[in-house]
């Protein structure tokens, strides 16, 4: 399924101490209210994942699972 971007709400960083970029993860309102979780790895997308019926709280946990290595 396929979310249109409306505006970036949140990011996240692997190592934000050391400015290490490596993983990093976006969260995003979609249209129709859906979050969207942009995972990237050594600035290559790797993955959108859309968050549909939860808050935003779960999106943000989506995201720093992506950038701690669970996902």
């Amino acid at each position: 399924m396929t979310t249109t971007i409306v505006r970036p709400l949140s990011e996240f960083y692997s190592d934000p101490a050391r400015h290490s970029f490596k993983r990093v993860a976006r969260v995003c309102i979609g249209e129709g209210f859906d979050y969207v979780v942009e995972m990237y790895e050594n600035k290559e997308l790797v993955e959108s994942r859309v968050i549909s019926g939860h808050s935003i709280d779960y999106a943000e946990d989506c995201a720093e699972n992506w950038v701690t290595g669970v996902i």
